[in-house]
Order: C-alpha cells, then structure tokens, then sequence
C-alpha cells in the first residue's frame, strides 16, 4: 500500500464515530464538505470535457431525478448509464464527478450519471426503480442507439446495477456490465469482513446500518435485487467486469459472486488490486495500483 494511500486512511479514521452514531443529515454535509475541500489531492485535477451537462427528469412518482450527461471530444457514439456508490444512503453524483468525466474521456463514451434518491428516506426498491426510470427517459427520448448501451455501478450502485439488468432484461440488451466492488449479500460474515471490516474505507458497523436503511421492514435477505448471490440463473448478464481490492471487506462476496457466474458459463473478467482498499476509484492520486485499475477499466471497453 502506498505511503500516501496509508496516510489518507490514517487520517480518515482520526474520528473513529461509526456512521451510525451520527445524525444522517449532518453525516451527509460531513461527506460531501470534505470531500470538495480534498477532492484535489485525493482524486486530482478536474478531467475537462467539452460537454458536461445537467438533466432533470421525473420518476414514475413524479418527483425529480438529477442525471448528469458527459461527452468527450469525438464521442464513439456508446453510452454509458453509471450508478454511484454511498451505501444507498449518502453521496451523491458530484463526488463521483471526475470518475465519469476520466470514463468519458479515455473510451470516448457518453456517461449519463443518475443522481437516485437515497435512503432512508427512501427504502427499497426506490434507487432501484430510479435507475430504470432514467435508463428508459433516455432510450426513449435522447434517440440513443439501443444497440451500444452499456452499465456501471459503483459499491451499493454496483449492486443496484445487477438488480437493473435483470429488470430490464426483457427491454434492454446491454452490451457490458461494469461492477466495481458490490455488495452482493445482505449478510456480511465472511472472513474479509472480519479481517478488513475496521480501518479500511467502510467499517462492518456502518455496512450494516447502511444495509439497514436501505432495506424495508419486508424486505427478504434473499431476494436477489438486494442479495445476487441468490440467483439461480445468471443469464441475463451481458459480459461483465468485476473490480475490487484485496483489503475490501466485501472481497469475499466479490469472490464467490465471480465464481458462481463463472460456473453458470457467463463472460466475467475478474480483477483484484491486492494492496488497495474499498472505494479505490476514488482514489485515483494515491496509488500507482488505482491508475492500474483505471487502465483495466478503459481496456475493457475498448
């Protein structure tokens, strides 16, 4: 692990107070304060782009949904749909700014980012039902080729992504699936997350109250739009990458998740950073081993 990666996380834990132990709204201001204040040495410079624009669309409650469209210079004409990550319950689409505006810039796709409501304000399905009334606004009314669409989800976006692609998959064919460190199990005992569920990123304590804010009282643990562990049939996943650190406390799952999809026939690259921790895309100025995984990233959708 990078010397400047260890001192980010040595200072991001000089205030051990779980997530839980904070009011929610005043967790959410934590967050996003400080990250606009450090965002410059954490992720680097603003990745410019001749086009980055804000939409406003209505979900099927009427009420409305940010989504924020990025377009490099001589776009190829893909799209890009991007779920951000938070735990369902914080961030937002401007911390995940740089990410799409790299995205875009080095495969040349458009990236429309989907600014979900979160919980607990809104419990599952929601984000879910967000997501796809978004993908839909834009297939129908932005005249995409529906023939070069693609998928990603960050952490908690990742398992929503999974979730989207089995909803949809009677109206939408995407053509690659990008998953970046998901949770794919309501049930966190695994041995990764005994071992790395303190001091790395996000800690076991908060996973969960995350996971319980999300989830609605009737909620199953094995449904498979909140656990894809569970499903018995992977066949409706298009060919798909899977990213995440070996100090992940959600490694594990990644693992198994991989493996079943593996033995169900379906195409999956699997990519591990053994030094890196949850959330590494983030972390794009601390280690040579994040750029690495940009890298992988923009290969695989070349």
């Amino acid at each position: 692990m990078s010397l400047r990666l260890r001192l980010f996380l040595w200072l991001l834990h000089r205030n051990p107070e779980s997530m839980a132990a904070t009011e929610l709204s005043e967790y959410r201001r934590q967050v996003n304060e400080s990250w606009r204040k450090n965002r410059w040495w954490i992720d680097g410079r603003l990745v410019q782009l001749p086009m980055v624009k804000n939409h406003y669309i209505e979900n099927r409650q009427g009420e409305p949904i940010q989504v924020r469209q990025y377009k490099s210079k001589n776009s190829n004409g893909k799209v890009l749909f991007y779920l951000h990550g938070g735990g369902w319950v914080g961030r937002n689409i401007d911390t995940y700014d740089n990410f799409c505006r790299r995205i875009s810039r080095h495969t040349k796709m458009t990236v429309y980012s989907i600014g979900y409501r979160l919980s607990p304000e809104v419990k599952f399905p929601g984000a879910l039902e967000d997501g796809i009334d978004a993908i839909r606004h834009f297939i129908n009314n932005h005249n995409l080729d529906v023939n070069r669409l693609h998928l990603c989800g960050d952490s908690a976006g990742g398992n929503m992504a999974i979730g989207i692609t089995y909803l949809l998959r009677q109206e939408v064919s995407f053509q690659k699936l990008l998953l970046l460190y998901p949770p794919v199990s309501t049930l966190f005992n695994q041995p990764s997350m005994e071992t790395y569920g303190k001091g790395h990123i996000i800690e076991k304590e908060d996973i969960t109250w995350m996971r319980d804010q999300y989830l609605g009282p009737d909620t199953k643990s094995n449904n498979p739009l909140v656990s894809p562990l569970y499903y018995q049939d992977f066949s409706f996943l298009p060919t798909t990458m899977v990213s995440v650190g070996g100090k992940d406390p959600l490694y594990d799952q990644v693992v198994e998740f991989t493996k079943k999809v593996q033995s169900d026939g379906q195409p999956i690259e699997f990519h591990q950073y053994p030094d890196l921790p949850h959330g590494f895309y983030l972390l794009h100025n601390l280690s040579r081993s994040v750029r690495r995984a940009y890298q992988d990233v923009y290969k695989f959708y070349r």
